[in-house]
C-alpha cells in the first residue's frame, strides 16, 4: 500500500510545483486566481496525508485481508 501512497505524493507534488511555477502569470482577484488557491489547499492536504501515511506506514486495508 505504501506504493499507492507514494504515487499520491509525487502526483501531488509535480502538481504543486506546477502551481508554484504559475504563480508569477496569475492576476489576482480573477477566477484564475480563486482556483489557484483551491487547488493549491487540495493540492497541499493530500500532500501531507500521502506524507503522514507514509511516515506512520498506514494500510487501511489491513484489518480486512
Amino acid at each position: 500500500m505504501t506504493n499507492v501512497w507514494r504515487s499520491f505524493l509525487t502526483a501531488s507534488g509535480v502538481l504543486l510545483g506546477f502551481l508554484v511555477l504559475s504563480i508569477p502569470f496569475i492576476e489576482p482577484g480573477t477566477g484564475t486566481f480563486v482556483v489557484s488557491v483551491v487547488s493549491f489547499a487540495m493540492l497541499a492536504v493530500v500532500f501531507v496525508a500521502s506524507a503522514a501515511f507514509i511516515y506512520a506506514d498506514w494500510d487501511p486495508f489491513d484489518d480486512l485481508l
